[in-house]
């Protein structure tokens, strides 16, 4: 039993032993601060985030609750109801189109607000004045309002000033009706929760945005208000004003959201407190940080070989040392503890080390993370993410040193004296099997712990053991390939050969390193070239040119002519045309929304309006997974088509019910058939297909896709809006470049992480070729008492790292193939190809890596001379 005494007596051993040997422990150093830092920064921006959402909850909400409504225009008893319980402010957002004294078009995202507006934060103008006075009417400063008539003001996003060479004072078109612009809009507070709004915003007054005729029935547009609550009670002879000033506290909200939900149920209206508040960032801002951490743990379980390797090396520098201190009486345990110090202390500074750049990095990525999420990040230090980072490196660090820690306290001194210890065999106690068991299970759990989803937390597990386990394999297959080659004519090459097989040679530790990290990047590079790929070529041939919505009844015919003569000469194909009608998903299988686990990738589908349509017939190439489609003179029920992902997101078939809210109305439909619709393809389709009968007579506008390439589809796009201002022109070109540059900032950030992992795999093969520099060394030696020169050896080295390095070079390649490929075709569903560019640059990459790291770390053994060895001897 080990005292405290002993415990001093090898602290203190440890910290002179440092003195000297700190050196040999870089790499370890190295891949503790690789591995904790990847883990720190990912989890620091996250928390920063998501403290940054926090705090300006309120602001980015608009007030401490929101409602939306399920009709353009909520009832007197509905706005009564609210205004009674706080301030109001009334908020409609639209899709539209702008157009410039010029002619110029553009789509914009419509925005009317009242005088309330905002409830919270402010709004940033240039030049800086009140939103009121910017909103009122008044002349145009440029004097382009023709005849002198007051005009209307808007604020808008300065991307609209460049893209239609406008300033502030001019006049541009909404609808039909002319706006000055008042200033150039800057921030608003609540921008955060309108999600990607496809367009430069405009920000009008609920009357101006009435003026441009835009308000029709059908419209495709959010309606909704934002409710500030009375705070805590004023003191006495306190304003109401004042009061109102103050904040509620959470509990008078959640009572609020309770009391809203209940007093109008048929209302059909959607209640959410700002702690609530942007529920899409906070999901995107989950999976993101899961994956992206779990990603830094598979580095730092890299670095863990460069750990064991680094230790292994260190212990064998020490043989003499420990030796020594058998010999004088010191213990196995003695031994242990010496040593384990050491690499805490070592392996501490790492983590430290990591986690201090790590909490630093949320400051350095503000510009990043604010193209991805318009949210400012609360730059403070964050506790949790760094907890959650050391505890994995230290459980990484115990779990991968135990091993070697223990096979070197369990050498006796007569064979620590020969210089160094044999490899091959195990050496472990069956203790010493139970402890490092320990350490790897205590790694699964905290692995598990922090991982949000089990499911993913074992598969990811699952899959590191796996990797292991593959990785071993190939390693063993490369050597045994070596052991049986048939014996080369040059020594050189068969010496080199000779090596990838040799007892504690560092082939494994090579290709795992290496082949892990080099699969993750031609893994991430094969999907972004193939979704690259698939958005140029298969999306953007099979998806339609426009889209045309807001279309009202009357103008469909207007449209059908672009399919015939008339379009002919704009380069139209086709036409497809559909109605649709805003209703909202209240109950699934007659139990509310809320109260249902919807699945993840479903949700969207329960936040908020949905364009609902029906069909007589089936639309084209559609594929019914389960039930039948209905008569084309259906007369009955309400029934309808469901798509296969919300049937399996909501967990219903064929037979349950759904219930909407459909202008202010409740109706419950049974599902009738569920059908497999591809999304990918951006053609003219609805999750939701009711059967004739129901919609029909609902009022609805629709929606038109047009189809067509070449320089006539540009002429169409200003036929159709110069004649029709009601009608929103989508285009699909501008759709793809928002997806593309939005798939470019995410891969940043997962080529960063894998180039973590590869940095680390680094590190861990000069550890594995240091660790084993002493032995290369003595072989050396021997080769040049043999006979052999410089050369001889330097081909022997080149041969041994030139065929570890093509063989996982080519293996990480297939294997990265592979993983793309999965995800491209199993998850997307999009066609896969192979890029013989990126797999020719890994095979290159990974035989670079090994011949430089591998002869780097060799290359004082082509220097040292035989005598003082042999005198060892």
């Amino acid at each position: 039993m080990i005292t405290a005494r002993d415990l001093g007596l090898a602290f203190r051993l440890a910290l002179r032993e440092l003195r000297s040997g700190q050196r040999r422990l870089a790499v370890f150093l190295g891949c503790m601060f690789l591995g904790v830092f990847a883990i720190a920064a990912v989890g620091s921006v996250s928390e920063a985030v998501r403290a940054g959402l926090a705090r300006d909850a309120r602001a980015l909400l608009g007030g401490d609750a929101s409602v939306e409504f399920a009709t353009q225009q909520p009832s007197d008893d509905e706005l009564a109801w609210l205004s009674a319980r706080g301030t109001v402010s009334r908020v409609i957002s639209l899709r539209g189109m702008a157009r410039s004294v010029s002619d110029d078009t553009a789509m914009v995202a419509l925005k009317g607000v009242d005088g309330a507006y905002p409830l919270y934060g402010a709004v940033t103008l240039d030049p800086p004045l009140p939103l009121a006075t910017a909103l009122g009417d008044g002349p145009a400063v440029n004097g382009q309002s023709g005849d002198g008539t007051l005009l209307p003001g808007v604020v808008v996003d300065p991307l609209l000033l460049e893209r239609f060479g406008v300033r502030v004072g001019d006049v541009i078109t909404v609808g039909t009706q002319r706006f000055r612009i008042a200033a150039a809009l800057l921030g608003e507070p609540d921008r955060v929760v309108q999600g990607i709004t496809y367009g430069p915003r405009v920000l009008m007054s609920l009357q101006g945005l009435d003026r441009t005729g835009l308000l029709v029935p059908g419209t495709l547009l959010t309606s909704g208000a934002r409710v500030r609550l009375p705070g805590p009670a004023a003191t006495p002879g306190a304003s109401t004003s004042g009061a109102l000033l103050r904040s509620a506290d959470e509990a008078t909200v959640a009572g609020f959201v309770a009391a809203a939900r209940t007093a109008f149920p048929d209302a059909g209206w959607r209640v959410e407190s700002y702690s609530r508040a942007v529920p899409r960032i906070r999901n995107l801002l989950d999976r993101v940080d899961t994956d992206l951490m779990l990603i830094g743990i598979a580095a730092l379980l890299v670095g863990g070989l460069g750990i064991a390797e680094a230790v292994r090396g260190y212990l064998a520098s020490r043989m003499a040392s420990i030796a020594t201190l058998k010999c004088v009486g010191g213990g196995v345990a003695t031994v242990l503890w010496t040593y384990l110090f050491q690499i805490l202390l070592i392996g501490g500074a790492g983590i430290a080390a990591g986690c201090a750049l790590g909490a630093a990095v949320p400051p350095l990525a503000a510009g990043l993370t604010g193209q991805l999420i318009p949210v400012p990040l609360d730059a403070s230090v964050h506790a949790a993410p760094l907890l959650r980072a050391a505890l994995l490196g230290l459980a990484i660090l115990l779990a991968f040193s135990l091993r070697p820690l223990l096979l070197a306290g369990a050498v006796r001194p007569a064979t620590l004296f020969r210089g160094y210890v044999a490899g091959g065999g195990n050496g472990l106690t069956p203790a010493g099997r139970v402890l490092v068991g320990l350490g790897f299970t205590v790694l699964a759990w905290l692995v598990w712990l922090f991982t949000p989803d089990a499911r993913l937390a074992w598969g990811f597990m699952a899959g590191c053991a796996g990797c292991f386990a593959v990785f071993r394999v190939v390693a063993w297959g490369l050597r045994a390939g070596a052991r049986r080659a048939p014996h080369a004519g040059n020594p050189s090459v068969r010496l080199g050969l000779a090596s990838i097989h040799r007892p504690g040679a560092p082939t494994v530790n090579m290709v795992f390193a290496l082949g892990l990290g080099l699969t993750a990047l031609v893994g991430i590079a094969q999907v972004e070239r193939n979704l690259s790929a698939s958005l140029a070529r298969d999306l953007s041939r099979d998806a339609p040119a426009f889209f045309f919505i807001n279309v009202l009844p009357g103008q469909v015919a207007e449209f059908e002519e672009l399919g015939h003569a008339s379009g002919v000469t704009m380069g139209v194909t086709r036409i497809d045309r559909a109605p649709m009608v805003r209703g909202r998903i209240v109950r699934i299988k007659g139990v509310p929304v809320q109260e249902v686990a919807v699945a993840p990738d479903a949700q969207w589908a329960v936040r908020g309006d949905r364009g609902l349509s029906h069909a007589a017939t089936p639309p084209p190439d559609t594929e019914l997974t389960a039930g039948a489609w209905w008569p084309p003179d259906y007369s009955g029920p309400p029934i309808l088509s469901l798509s296969d992902d919300l049937a399996r997101g909501f967990g219903v078939t064929v037979g349950d019910s759904l219930t909407f809210n459909i202008l202010g109305r409740e109706v419950t439909a049974t599902i009738a058939n569920v059908r497999k619709v591809d999304w990918m393809t951006f053609q003219l389709q609805f999750a939701v297909l009711f059967a004739p009968g129901l919609l029909d007579r609902a009022p609805a506008t629709w929606v038109v896709t047009a189809y067509g390439t070449g320089a006539g589809m540009d002429g169409l796009y200003r036929t159709v809006t110069a004649a029709h201002p009601n009608v929103t022109a989508i285009s699909m070109r501008e759709i793809l470049a928002e997806v593309r540059v939005l798939m470019e900032r995410m891969g940043v950030m997962f080529r960063a992480m894998a180039g973590v992992m590869l940095a680390t795999g680094l590190m861990v093969v000069a550890g594995a070729i240091l660790a084993d520099r002493q032995r290369r060394i003595y072989d050396a030696v021997i080769y040049k008492v043999c006979g052999a020169t410089r050369r001889d050896i330097l081909l022997a080295l080149v041969t041994e790292f030139l065929t570890t390095g093509l063989v996982t070079g080519l293996f990480s390649a297939g294997t990265g193939t592979l993983a793309a490929w999965a995800a491209v075709r199993g998850l997307l569903k999009l066609p896969f190809a192979v890029y013989p560019g990126v797999v020719a640059g890994t095979v290159a990459a990974c035989v670079a890596f090994a011949l430089v790291f591998g002869l780097a770390g060799t290359a004082r053994a082509l220097k040292e001379k035989p005598a003082s060895y042999l005198r060892n001897e």
